[in-house]
């Protein structure tokens, strides 16, 4: 399916309208008003409140994703659901033949992202990954640089994330902070939700586009938090063409700042401050718009216009992912090492430390750090194979509950009930 441009405008659903989902049905509703789009159905567990209705119109609501995609037929799908409902409500959409702009994480394992890869170019239809900084112009600026050689040989990619969170952020569902729930990996840690957009930035910049798998990927992951996932952690990348990518976070910081994706070359150094769309250089500091998503998958389905984040170019990312989740769980950082400020747990010395392991391409279990007591966990491409297949009948008998229970999308889509959207820190 393509849109022309002197179509009417194209129908829109979309799946999961609380959480991070309301802003989806903001903008949506903007997009209406503007005759960009036709926001035609909103599926959601909860009922819409009052605000929400208003912004919903007179399109049709219900709890059951399968019949509003099946009565609506759209030309789009929305997905803002938590990450491990996004599967099958993908594939759901895709069946359907609707395009879909999917929020990240596509999927909580390498299985599942292959499976679902596959399920769109069978379709023959788009799908692009909710990346916002991949819009930015400062992102594609520094990708430039990089594949023109002006910062010279690339010789380290680095992430460095140090933001603070309450305790109540890992109250707000029941999948928050979890590497699993009711036996169904989710993956909420601080590599893979809140600065993945970092991660993804970073294992893209080298040329490798994020379509090519990485060569192997290092982990060290700690908690401060009572939580599975980590709060605090690293990770040493070898992307397929060599180049070295770490990254270092904390969701425990004394100070919050915001994350930083840097490039060092043999030729100079850039800086992107990409929640800021600001790119430093050696010639200056800029700050530059982005690309709306939405409006990019528009323009891509009228146009021809490349997706800024396709699906299939966040490989290298779901990599990432995929040795977090197969790797041990994280490592508590004893209470000595900790002070609690209100609700907030912060970890005392963490924001150094997390610039010093990014300079130094170190995990920080490398560094000399009290806290830093786990041993680090090596993945590679092989040992996902080996580990997939556990996964791959899961989402077979998924298939199978699918087939019998049209209802099941919907429900498994939106069940963590009270959230509906995973980015709700974004």
């Amino acid at each position: 399916m393509t849109l022309g441009r002197d179509r009417t405008p194209p129908s829109v659903v979309l799946v999961g309208a609380h959480g991070h989902g309301r802003g989806h049905l903001e903008h949506l509703a903007a997009r209406t008003a503007a005759g960009r789009v036709r926001l035609a159905g909103v599926a959601d567990v909860r009922p819409l409140d009052e605000q929400q209705q208003a912004l919903a119109g007179d399109s049709l609501f219900d709890t059951d994703a399968a019949r509003v995609i099946a009565e609506v037929r759209p030309a789009i799908v929305v997905i803002s659901t938590p990450m491990h409902t996004h599967s099958n409500l993908a594939r759901l959409a895709f069946e359907a033949g609707a395009h879909v702009l999917l929020e990240k994480p596509p999927t909580p394992t390498m299985a599942e992202f292959d499976a679902l890869l596959a399920a769109q170019q069978a379709a023959g239809v788009a799908c692009q990954i909710g990346f916002q900084a991949f819009g930015s112009r400062a992102y594609a600026e520094l990708a430039n640089l990089v594949a023109t050689g002006a910062l010279g040989e690339i010789r380290r990619i680095g992430l460095t994330g140090a933001w603070t969170r309450a305790a109540s952020y890992y109250a707000r569902a029941a999948w928050a902070g979890r590497r699993s729930l009711d036996g169904v990996p989710v993956m909420d840690g601080a590599l893979t939700n809140p600065f993945a957009h970092g991660v993804a930035m970073a294992v893209r910049l080298d040329g490798s586009g994020g379509a090519e798998p990485v060569s192997q990927v290092e982990v060290d992951t700690y908690r401060a938090y009572p939580i599975e996932a980590d709060d605090t952690a690293s990770v040493r990348i070898t992307t397929a063409r060599g180049t070295t990518v770490t990254a270092a976070v904390t969701l425990c910081a004394e100070t919050a700042r915001e994350p930083i994706v840097e490039v060092v070359g043999s030729a100079g150094k850039a800086e992107l401050w990409y929640t800021e769309d600001r790119l430093r250089t050696a010639d200056g500091e800029c700050r530059f718009d982005r690309v709306d998503l939405l409006d990019n998958l528009l323009d891509h389905l009228a146009d021809g216009v490349p997706l800024v984040a396709p699906l299939a170019e966040t490989r290298s990312f779901m990599q990432v992912v995929e040795a977090i989740r197969v790797g041990p769980a994280a490592t508590e950082i004893e209470a000595r090492f900790q002070r609690q400020d209100g609700d907030r747990r912060i970890v005392p010395g963490v924001d150094d430390v997390v610039r010093q392991a990014v300079a130094a391409g170190a995990l920080f279990s490398e560094l000399p750090v009290a806290w830093a007591t786990g041993k680090p966990f090596r993945w590679t491409e092989s040992d996902r194979e080996r580990s997939a297949e556990s996964v791959r009948e899961r989402s077979t008998e998924n298939d199978r509950e699918r087939s019998t229970d049209s209802n099941h999308v919907s429900q498994a889509g939106g069940r963590i009930e009270g959230q509906s959207g995973v980015n709700a820190d974004e």
